[in-house]
């Protein structure tokens, strides 16, 4: 009886196992059982690229309750969503795509999850919504890394790049945009590309890094000959923007408008930079008779320019109800742009969703952990993690060693003809001011203490070298006040023509510090204050220098070299 038994509960369970395989076996044709449309969405994705109304129209024409199962309709909507794209269909809703967002988010491959979460965030940006824009781009790079989609990838960084530039972060804007354009590079999509490099040029002109700014430019005007009307009327509204923040000489900027009119035809003309070039030259009048040409803003920050130029020739033209209507209307754009910036904190959303994909891995390998057998993976993990771990802190201080020892070679090199300098500076003025030449001395004997432990190899007297040039630095007020001591010694008609324009110390401190090569944002920072326009715009004035005139930094510069020392 007991043995009858068991065998009863033996075929139960066999059959029982029989039916679940079989329910299993059901559910996994079902799933992967294509319908009849199937070879046509194949076919719809290998042309969607160069054909979006054809696409659309194919699209349009399947009946999406025909579709066997989710992963088909995740395609089609998919690929519904791209050809509307493509077709400069901007939308906010995401009906079209939630059914690839409900697939792609656990299933599918590599590159429909990297376009899916793309797509996603155009619409987050159609919304206004930066911060989940980004958070998408950032997830589609992640759950795509392994696509060979390359210009899905291009055109997300592009994406993140046009985020930061609307957040004035022109470093990283200049980042997104050198990674994306060798990407359209590669993938042979030239106006991409050539798009890129302009706004690359932008970035570096905002910048004030010409030098690189200028490079960029001239790649790209190589490429003019490929471009259509609009990407050389673009390029030649970026390159008089550089002109402009050069400060080239009005020559120049005069004829580079006569190349810039006779090649572009004229209602693809920037008639705001032409504008604002004729402004920057003083000729006002030329400057408002191309203004009023202007009435097609393509941005925010078109409008914010557009009104401070205006604002300006109509205040040098002594039109001052014009001039104040205009500044009123930037202002209040401005403002309207930093309150929007403030909201945002879309610079920390790279670095949060990382830390949270990280957490999940963790938790899915301790999950993962408790499966096998512990013992065995935590010791053999163990073991990898301590020897990667050990091979990488020996390359990490081998590249940093290398790094260091280069970047130390070269500091020595300019500390041994600073150390010259100042020693042929002590030798020529030893009647000369003598709280200037004291500073000199000091710093002398702190460049004579870093060559010293470098023939040496003494790296305790290097040490307590570099301590001292770090305690002089940190202390702002000291460090300026000797800075100017120092130009003093050197420099003395350039401090006395400062003093002669009525400057007082402490600005003259702040001019000594955009000579030593600082730029406007690093004299800010380091100065750690606000009010830092307002005492550049304080410093212009008794200079001299209009608002648009010329770059303070540069002006400086210029200065320091022409004048007597």
């Amino acid at each position: 009886m007991s043995c009858q038994k068991l065998l009863c509960s033996d075929v139960m369970l066999k059959a029982m196992r029989n039916y679940i395989l079989l329910f299993l076996s059901v559910l996994c044709i079902g799933c992967h059982k294509h319908s009849e449309h199937w070879e046509t969405l194949l076919d719809v994705e290998s042309y969607i690229e160069s054909r979006p109304d054809s696409a659309l129209s194919v699209l349009k024409g399947i009946n999406v309750e025909s579709l066997s199962c989710a992963s088909e309709k995740a395609k089609h909507s998919l690929l519904t969503a791209m050809a509307l794209d493509k077709k400069y269909v901007d939308t906010t809703d995401f009906s079209v795509l939630q059914p690839a967002l409900d697939w792609y988010e656990r299933h599918g491959n590599p590159t429909d999850r990297l376009r899916t979460f793309f797509y996603q965030g155009r619409i987050y940006r159609n919304k206004h919504d930066n911060e989940s824009a980004m958070e998408c781009f950032v997830k589609a790079l992640d759950l795509g890394k392994k696509s060979d989609d390359i210009l899905t990838r291009a055109r997300i960084i592009v994406a993140q790049g046009n985020i930061y530039m609307s957040l004035y972060r022109w470093d990283k804007m200049i980042e997104a945009n050198l990674c994306a354009s060798e990407l359209f590079l590669k993938g042979g999509v030239q106006h991409s590309y050539m798009n890129c490099l302009l706004r690359i040029i932008n970035g570096y002109t905002l910048e004030e890094d010409f030098e690189s700014a200028m490079h960029y430019s001239e790649i790209c005007r190589d490429l003019l000959q490929y471009a259509n009307d609009k990407l050389v009327s673009d390029y030649y509204s970026v390159h008089l923007t550089l002109l402009i923040g050069m400060d080239e000489p009005h020559d120049v900027l005069k004829q580079f408008i006569k190349e810039y009119l006779e090649v572009v035809p004229r209602d693809l003309v920037v008639w705001q930079t032409v504008s604002w070039a004729y402004s920057h030259m003083e000729d006002y009048a030329t400057a408002e008779k191309f203004m009023a040409r202007n009435n097609d803003f393509s941005s925010v920050d078109d409008r914010i320019r557009h009104y401070a130029v205006l604002s300006q020739i109509h205040s040098d033209a002594k039109n001052y109800k014009e001039a104040l209507d205009a500044y009123e209307s930037y202002i209040a754009l401005r403002d309207s742009v930093e309150y929007s910036i403030f909201k945002q904190d879309t610079k920390f959303v790279e670095d949060r969703y990382k830390l949270e994909l990280a957490a999940v891995n963790e938790r899915a390998k301790r999950n993962f952990s408790t499966v096998v057998v512990i013992s065995v993976v935590l010791l053999s993990g163990c073991l990898i993690l301590w020897n990667r771990s050990r091979l990488r802190i020996l390359n990490l201080a081998k590249q940093i060693s290398d790094s260091e020892a280069e970047r130390y070679r070269l500091l020595y090199c300019q500390i041994e003809g600073e150390r010259d300098n100042l020693a042929s500076l002590l030798e020529e003025k030893n009647n000369g001011n003598s709280a200037a030449l004291k500073v000199v001395a000091s710093r002398l004997e702190i460049l004579n203490k870093f060559l010293h432990a470098h023939i040496t190899k003494n790296y305790e007297v290097d040490q307590k070298a570099a301590d001292e040039l770090d305690a002089l630095v940190s202390n702002r007020e000291d460090f300026m006040n000797s800075n100017r001591l120092a130009f003093s010694g050197s420099h003395p008609e350039f401090i006395a023509y400062l003093k002669d324009s009525n400057l007082s110390e402490y600005e003259i401190n702040y001019c000594c510090l955009y000579a030593i090569g600082l730029r406007g944002k690093d004299v800010g920072a380091y100065m750690n204050m606000r009010s830092h326009y307002n005492v550049s715009s304080a410093i212009r004035e008794k200079l001299g220098i209009g608002e648009h005139d010329t770059n303070l930094g540069i002006y400086l510069r210029k200065l320091l070299v022409n004048l007597p020392s």
